[in-house]
């Protein structure tokens, strides 16, 4: 009986500790890693994953260090996934990417570049800049596509794919600490 006891105990005390961040916390570590099942994190491993993204400047060098964290039993980070048919538009503009080795957010960009209203020789440009470029600087920001989706939310006329990192991690405080009516315009004042 006491070894039935000891083990519920193990088990409700493993159980606690992988449940112990909170919905701000797994919210502001999927910023950064938006496929990690940080709910199986235990408090340490949030501890540090806020530690990291807190200390740092660079989005990028947070994102990589953030994927260095995860462990085995963590969701890994994959590369850029398409359907089907975002990865036959994006071809009719760069042969032989390998989307896979690609980070997500470079491949949003292009496709927000894809469908905006761009000139054709602007758009094919900047695809091409995107997707084959070795540098990320090209793209300005490392934002996922929840980020985006978020700014474009709160303010449809930013475009997020000329944004610097620390500029979309400004404007997602400001979207996360406002209640404001008028967001959308304090946005678009912060970006000019």
């Amino acid at each position: 009986m006491k070894r039935i006891l000891m083990a519920s105990a193990l088990t409700l005390t493993a159980a606690t500790a992988a449940m112990s961040a909170t919905s701000n916390e797994i919210a502001r570590i999927q910023q950064y890693v938006p496929d990690a099942d940080i709910s199986t994190w235990s408090q340490p491993q949030v501890d540090q994953a806020l530690n990291i993204i807190n200390s740092t400047d660079n989005r990028s060098d947070a994102e990589a260090q953030l994927q260095a964290l995860m462990s085995d039993d963590m969701t890994a980070v994959s590369g850029a996934e398409l359907t089907e048919a975002e990865r036959t538009q994006l071809d009719q503009y760069v042969d032989g990417v390998d989307y896979s080795q690609l980070p997500q957010a470079r491949v949003d960009a292009a496709l927000s570049v894809l469908n905006s209203e761009m000139s054709e020789s602007d758009r094919a440009g900047r695809i091409e800049e995107l997707l084959m470029g070795d540098d990320m600087a090209a793209l300005g920001n490392s934002a996922t596509e929840a980020e985006i989706a978020m700014i474009n939310q709160a303010a449809p006329n930013v475009d997020v794919s000329t944004l610097s990192d620390p500029q979309v991690d400004a404007i997602l405080v400001m979207i996360e600490q406002s209640d404001s009516a008028d967001i959308e315009n304090e946005i678009e004042a912060y970006v000019q």
